[in-house]
């Protein structure tokens, strides 16, 4: 069974994902089309993983009045 990783969310970047701001629901969503199954703990890794995406400059996130966060790939990323 393929784990949900860095690199799974980097090829969703490539792909064109994240060309528009994205939410942990619609990024879940995604993944679910894909085969896998995120519930529970397993989204706050996804969280984690894209936090490290921003830090890696691929990804930027920004909070909404909700204190929800957005993701979508950096230009340059």
């Amino acid at each position: 069974m393929t784990k949900i990783s860095k690199e799974t969310l980097k090829k969703l970047a490539n792909e064109g994902f994240f060309n528009d701001w994205k939410s942990i629901e619609q990024v879940t969503r995604r993944l679910s089309q894909k085969g896998f199954s995120i519930i529970g703990k397993k989204i706050g890794l996804l969280a984690q993983l894209l936090t490290y995406l921003c830090q890696e400059d691929i990804l930027e996130r920004d909070e909404d009045k909700k204190g929800n966060w957005k993701y979508r790939k950096l230009k340059n990323g």
